[in-house]
């Protein structure tokens, strides 16, 4: 090769250990870092969000199944007193039946005459 065919550009200084970095070096790190805090702060409300509306959903769902349970005791409340009524009527009827003289068997029935 020909040392006419090469080209030859300026080189700046090598990095120096605990060299401060240059404003547009700084500038793009900053930009950098702002980007990736944009995106954790997007991504965090995002999150939130969902969660929230996560949250209202189970609450509501929560609302409706402690209806359903108060319904539910309500109902059973009242086959507990229906229940009970049942239960003293069965209690009066056997203290009539044990209060009762015994009646005799009844006979066979006499045979039906034909009227004239």
């Amino acid at each position: 090769m020909s040392e006419a065919g090469r080209k030859l550009s300026a080189v700046g200084p090598a990095p120096v250990a605990g060299r401060e970095p240059a404003p547009d070096e700084r500038r793009g790190r900053e930009r950098a870092l702002l980007v990736i805090l944009g995106v954790l702060l997007a991504t965090t409300l995002v999150g939130l969000g969902l969660s929230m509306g996560r949250n209202a959903r189970l609450d509501r769902e929560v609302a409706a199944l402690s209806a359903e349970l108060d319904t539910s005791r309500a109902v059973i409340g009242a086959y507990e007193s229906r229940l009970g009524e049942v239960r003293d009527a069965v209690a009066r009827l056997n203290a009539l039946v044990e209060a009762a003289p015994a009646l005799p068997a009844p006979s066979e029935p006499a045979p039906e005459t034909p009227a004239p």
